[in-house]
């Protein structure tokens, strides 16, 4: 073998194992299922493709029932002059008229939020039995919660509604918003911030039919939503015939909701589907010999891309109770699905010149999203909006892992530059050979100071070189620590090093990577401090502040001079809190988004609420103990936490006294409560006006 072909070969072997590596780590980077605008995209082109090759298939439930208050109800001579709020009559008849002929419930998406009673003239309430028949539905159903009554998050029903209908007989009326602000899945329960499950309309109604309801239902509609079978409220009102009351409304859920245009509108995921006619009535009337009359109630017009919210509660039912609901493959599969595509890309960018290799990527990303359409006609969602975006992106990769391997100017450029920039904007240069565009996006970050207690001392001391030289080892050692917990050193600021958790690179525990990395810093600096002064030289303790929340993350600088960084309040809070360990003499503080991130994995002490500069309100802050769950440590942080209560409320000899003693006990907060004792007893010598148990930052 030549050398030119032994080079050659061995370029190609790395270069595949460039590859390779690249495949995983977009595996890693983009195969995880994320909502976004391409996988919602891909997803109801894929709905819309199955249609088109294996046809549409009507929504002629037998299960629901859609009782629309359309224009042709409102318009009616019953109703015209009733305003909508004062319906609760004919709510009643209308429930009444579904029990009798078999319905199966009553499902409202409607906040009924008035009670006549409440109306009051010359200090009488005239329509207090206004609403008495439509309470007595309410109580007959109570028991079998046959009656569902909307409520948001945020609003009940009137009071007395609401405590009749009792807490089986309501549900909530919202739906998320998927990427594009269509709604592709729809929840049976709501988790709420104590982890309580409140049901939701859909999961009302699938009780109702006694289905086993999943937290979720994913909409992949093998027709158009609005071809669900739906009846103006009027003309279920007037129809008197028994024979075609009980066909319509045997068995079924009936939906009740509001089909106005511009009224509760929602996108849903078959914007894409051909619309087929959707005037056909429920029942033919050529099909029976009877006087009641059902035209379809206008839904949309042609292309209108929206649908009543009620719609999308009664598919979500449809969905459990009729069997278009689709299983969703597990988290192996799709990452399965992402590696194949970006390694088959990558490899063909090896083996294929740009034009044919781009050719046969092409026909690599027909065969994924063929391959999701042939899935969801048999029942299973791929969810390959991630693959096909990975195809190209492992194509690029490929040839940049070539040209990685066979341009050394690429290299040095990483190994020269990597020492002051973001890798990510390194990555950016060497692969656009750009300079990186100023951009940010909104993020939930972790941001943590950490810098050197004593270093202004030590400057006056030392002379520069030995300052600079102490000075690196212990940044070194935080620099280390940040990277090993997975953060991002932002920069350098004199002794303090400003680090980032959950940017450039996401992160799912970033609080309590930051917190661990924290307690790592402080037993490292305290062990190289040791032994600084064991060997007689100058020795530094660090202090840490954290905080995490929202903040705005990217590339910012000037035109010829970029760099990555984060800037919001969230910064301007860890760069306050950085300032105060030394004065509560304890090394970590975090602020209350970080404490309630990680409480569970450390003892939290809360420490006081402060005012720090540039901060209007007051923050509560905290030092996470790094120990073992032991009842005498919990003991006192309880009792620390009794004598800020006291403090708060103005008592402060009482917590004065709480903390003289904890000051004297051997715990890690000790000499923190001496430092609140202080305090307390400065503030009872001379008690403030308007206490508002916010203590100033500089408490020392």
């Amino acid at each position: 073998m030549s050398r030119t072909t032994a080079r050659r070969a061995a370029v190609f072997r790395r270069t595949g194992a460039a590859a390779l590596i690249a495949a995983i780590l977009t595996v890693f980077a983009a195969g995880t299922p994320v909502k976004n605008v391409v996988q919602g995209w891909v997803s109801d082109a894929v709905i819309a493709a199955r249609a088109e090759l294996f046809g549409i298939r009507p929504l002629d439930s037998q299960n629901v029932l859609i009782v629309g208050m359309d224009a042709r109800t409102l318009s009616a001579p019953e109703l015209a002059k009733v305003p909508q709020a004062m319906f609760t009559p004919y709510y009643a008849a209308l429930a009444n008229r579904a029990f009798e002929f078999g319905a199966a419930g009553l499902v409202m998406d409607l906040l009924l939020a008035y009670d006549a009673k409440d109306l009051t003239l010359d200090g009488s309430a005239p329509l207090r039995r206004y609403d008495d028949d439509f309470l007595k539905v309410l109580k007959a159903e109570r028991r079998a919660g046959r009656v569902v009554l909307g409520r948001s998050r945020t609003m009940l029903p009137a009071r007395r509604f609401t405590l009749i209908a009792g807490k089986a007989g309501l549900g909530l009326v919202e739906v998320p918003l998927g990427s594009g602000g269509v709604v592709r899945e729809v929840p049976t329960v709501w988790k709420d911030l104590d982890g309580n499950r409140n049901p939701t309309l859909s999961g009302r109604g699938l009780a109702l039919l006694e289905r086993e309801a999943p937290d979720r239902v994913k909409l992949t509609p093998p027709a158009p939503i609005s071809t669900l079978p739906i009846v103006s409220m009027i003309d279920l009102l007037r129809c008197d015939d028994p024979a075609v009351l009980t066909r319509l409304l045997e068995g079924r859920v009936i939906f009740l909701g509001g089909v106005l245009p511009g009224q509760d509108r929602l996108k849903a995921p078959d914007g894409m589907i051909p619309r087929p006619p959707e005037n056909a009535p429920v029942i033919d009337p050529a099909d029976r010999d009877v006087a009641c009359s059902f035209p379809r109630p206008a839904i949309r017009a042609q292309g209108e891309p929206t649908v009543p919210g009620v719609f999308l509660h009664a598919a979500a039912v449809d969905a459990i109770a009729s069997g278009w609901q689709i299983k969703e493959l597990g988290a192996a599969p799709r990452l399965g699905i992402v590696f194949t595509a970006v390694f088959i890309s990558a490899m063909i960018a090896l083996i294929l010149r740009p034009v044919a290799g781009t050719l046969a990527m092409t026909i690599v990303v027909g065969v994924v999203f063929l391959g999701a359409v042939v899935a969801l006609e048999a029942g299973y969602e791929l969810r390959v909006g991630w693959a096909m975006v990975a195809a190209p992106v492992g194509f690029l990769m490929g040839y940049g892992a070539r040209i990685r391997l066979l341009d050394r100017s690429s290299y040095q450029m990483r190994r020269e530059f990597g020492r002051y920039l973001s890798p990510v904007l390194v990555q950016q240069m060497v692969e656009t050979g750009q300079l990186p565009r100023l951009t940010g996006e909104e993020r939930d970050v972790t941001v943590m100071f950490a810098d050197l207690t004593g270093f202004t001392a030590a400057s006056e001391r030392l002379d520069s070189a030995e300052l600079m030289r102490v000075l690196n080892r212990y940044l070194d050692v935080i620099a280390g620590v940040v990277a090993e917990r997975g953060g991002y050193v932002d920069k350098f600021i004199g002794d303090a090093v400003m680090a980032l958790f959950n940017a450039p690179v996401l992160m799912d525990d970033h609080a309590g990577q930051a917190v661990a990395a924290a307690h790592d810093i402080e037993n490292r600096g305290r062990r190289m401090s040791n032994e600084d002064r064991i060997g007689g030289r100058y020795a530094f303790r660090v202090k840490v502040g954290i905080a995490t929340g929202n903040a705005t993350v990217g590339n910012v600088g000037a035109r010829d001079r970029v760099n990555y960084s984060v800037v919001g309040q969230t910064v301007n809070i860890a760069a306050r809190l950085e300032s105060l360990p030394g004065l509560f003499e304890t090394p970590i503080v975090i602020g209350p988004h970080a404490a309630k991130a990680v409480e569970d994995r450390y003892r939290m002490v809360r420490l006081a609420t402060v005012h720090v500069k540039g901060i209007t309100e007051g923050v509560s802050v905290f030092a996470p103990l790094d120990r073992p769950d032991e009842p005498v440590l919990g003991g006192r942080i309880a009792r620390y936490h009794r004598a800020l209560e006291e403090f708060e409320a103005g008592r402060f000899a009482a917590a004065a006294a709480t903390w003289a003693d904890l000051a004297g006990e051997g715990w890690p907060c000790a000499s923190t409560s001496g430092v609140m004792q202080r305090e307390a007893e400065r503030l009872a010598a001379n008690p403030p006006e308007n206490w508002a148990g916010i203590i100033e930052a500089g408490i020392k």
